[in-house]
């Protein structure tokens, strides 16, 4: 087995990151089982004892592994050549190393593309996503497409979860038996076993287990959705904490709250957090029925087993148990005519 040194040049410009990390740490990643230095500049490579190859890297070409370089250098003893390019830099034969021959032939392989454009930054983040993707399926994630979904280095899927096509799943754990559907997005949050996320967006925020989210539902801003939760179709839920088997099947927004177990959010309901300069929290407790276009104008309370009709507007604390109801009556009034 060839023996191989590596210098990677160290890039002190900031770097975007690709796929959740940048460039240097995915070169890094893919070359952190061979002995290798950070140096400032080419010049600075020296000749190690012993070893057969030398190496030099620019952080430019992220998709270089370790691997590639072993095939690389399996190729380079069979055909006799002394050294190749690779982006900027370069693999030669410890001697050649020694004699400061310059490569004279170019790795033209997927994985020497050198990030130098938009264009090949676009094909570099595929493979990478792909990459990624592919590491989520060897660890018993469900991925029926993985060209379709984009899931980063930072992120965590494990076995048994699913990934359906179009997904984005960034800097998050899904836990096994979960379900994120066609067109998600998942960042910065955790999906607990079994949960269902479907066609929806959620946002530094933690889904407990077998809750259902969506479809079309947004949570956001630090929620943490109870286990069994549901979460229906068009509702934002942001900076709230949702007890276990708590509902809100359509059309509501729940903001700066915190609501106890098995309580009811009818469709239409308002947590008006907002005065025009302040956001303010409302509490419900557990087991409440908010019947469909209630408004609870924070700062309010309402406590367990209440009972809110439709078409009420809670301004004041509701005591455990109570009945509301805040209707305008409606009156019938001959119509004039001529």
């Amino acid at each position: 087995m060839k023996k191989l040194f590596l210098y990677i040049v160290r890039d002190d410009e900031k770097e975007a990151s690709i796929a959740g990390l940048t460039p240097s740490e995915w070169l890094k990643r893919g070359v952190e089982n061979l002995p290798r230095r950070e140096i400032r500049r080419e010049t600075d490579a020296e000749t190690q004892e012993g070893y057969d190859y030398i190496a030099v890297f620019y952080p430019t070409t992220p998709l270089v592994t370790a691997a590639h370089l072993a095939e690389l250098m399996k190729e380079m003893d069979k055909r006799g050549i002394a050294g190749l390019e690779i982006g900027r830099g370069k693999l030669l034969r410890a001697e050649a190393f020694q004699k400061g021959i310059v490569p004279k032939r170019r790795c033209s392989a997927p994985f020497a593309r050198e990030l130098s454009d938009s264009s090949s930054r676009r094909e570099i983040e595929k493979a990478l996503y792909r990459r990624n993707a592919e590491k989520c399926e060897q660890n018993g994630a469900i991925i029926p497409d993985l060209d379709s979904v984009k899931i980063d280095a930072l992120s965590l899927v494990e076995e048994g979860a699913i990934i359906e096509p179009y997904c984005f799943v960034t800097r998050s754990r899904v836990r096994r038996g979960a379900r994120i559907g066609c067109f998600s997005e998942v960042e910065n949050a955790e999906i607990g076993e079994d949960a269902i996320v479907s066609r929806s967006v959620v946002k530094d925020s933690v889904i407990e287990e077998r809750a259902t989210i969506g479809p079309f539902a947004y949570i956001r801003q630090g929620c943490e959705i109870g286990a069994g939760c549901r979460i229906g179709d068009f509702v934002e839920v942001k900076a709230s904490r949702l007890g276990a088997g708590t509902k809100a099947a359509h059309l509501a927004y729940i903001g700066d709250a915190a609501v106890g177990e098995k309580t009811n959010v009818g469709c239409g309901t308002v947590f008006a957090n907002y005065d025009g300069k302040t956001k303010h929290r409302t509490t419900v407790g557990d087991a409440v029925f908010l019947g469909a276009n209630t408004n609870l104008v924070a700062p309010v309370s309402v406590g367990d087993g209440a009972y809110i009709a439709a078409a009420t507007t809670v301004t004041r604390d509701v005591p455990e148990g109570a009945f509301v109801i805040g209707r305008v009556r409606a009156e019938e009034k001959e119509k004039k005519r001529g």
